[in-house]
């Protein structure tokens, strides 16, 4: 391959990752534009989705059996570049099994060959559904269900230029929160005993906690993983905006190679022509 074959070559692979890296950002985009409204407007009604079940929780009596283990939870993604935010992700859930000798619950092929030979402990593997639904995840819901203590890493989106990584954890066994970075409540405002009381609840507080406690991790973890959808399209949008502009500049440093290769055979072919017709003419006047 002569040089300017070489150089054309490149100048098509990186037209090629224009195209590419604009297509997945304008895509990524309007995965935010879906999703930013109901995610942001969202976050106070599951704050007092979880203050409700609280209060039914210091009400009934001690909870249904549960596996006295610690699981962390980490929303990962099925594929696409997304920048380090994965790579963050993964790092905190290893941090968090390590300190609490968790067992793991994996959401997202991207993050699964950081687990999978992990064989001193439990590791569920799950993909993460594209147009994820309550009835999707339900078979993730009813094993965090099943756990006296969940922790659920996943990014959280703050603006379109940062993302964070977060840890929220919950206890099916007594209701409370331990830590969540979308806001604890005020000293004051969170729920004891005494004023669980003055609640009235119908038919029974246990009936209800019951059916709630798979219900209400269910639809957290629903909103956990819409967070996360629009957490990695906003990381994937800068991702591939910076693909994009990277991909344009090489092309553009490319066509000046390119141009001056094709400038310079061009330039050898003209200095051969114009040779062999001075030549040619000498050897006119010579006759």
């Amino acid at each position: 391959m002569t040089e300017v074959e070489s150089m054309k070559s490149h100048l098509k692979v990186m037209h090629g990752l224009e195209d590419l890296t604009y297509v997945l950002e304008q895509t990524a985009a309007q995965k935010i534009a879906r999703l930013r409204k109901d995610v942001l407007s969202s976050r106070q009604y599951f704050q007092a989705v979880w203050k409700i079940y609280e209060i039914l929780k210091l009400l009934a009596p001690p909870p249904p059996e549960v596996m006295h283990k610690h699981l962390v939870v980490i929303i990962s993604v099925d594929g696409g570049m997304s920048g380090g935010l994965t790579h963050k992700v993964i790092a905190e859930a290893v941090k968090l099994r390590d300190e609490h000798g968790a067992d793991m619950l994996v959401a997202g092929k991207t993050a699964h060959s950081a687990f999978r030979a992990k064989n001193d402990r439990t590791v569920y593997l799950f993909s993460a559904p594209k147009n994820f639904t309550l009835e999707s995840i339900k078979p993730i819901y009813k094993i965090v269900a099943s756990y006296a203590k969940a922790t659920v890493v996943y990014p959280i989106f703050e603006t379109l230029s940062r993302q964070s990584v977060v840890t929220v954890s919950f206890s099916v066994k007594d209701g409370q929160r331990l830590k969540d970075t979308l806001g604890q409540p005020k000293s004051d405002e969170r729920m004891t005993p005494e004023h669980a009381e003055r609640f009235i609840v119908d038919p029974d507080a246990q009936s209800l906690v019951n059916y709630l406690n798979e219900a209400v991790v269910g639809l957290t973890l629903h909103n956990y993983f819409a967070e996360s959808v629009l957490a990695y399209s906003a990381s994937q949008m800068i991702a591939m905006r910076n693909g994009h502009d990277n991909a344009k500049k090489e092309a553009e440093k490319y066509t000046v190679l390119y141009n001056k290769a094709r400038r310079e055979i061009i330039d050898a072919k003209l200095r051969d022509v114009y040779g062999a017709r001075a030549v040619h003419r000498g050897a006119i006047k010579g006759r």
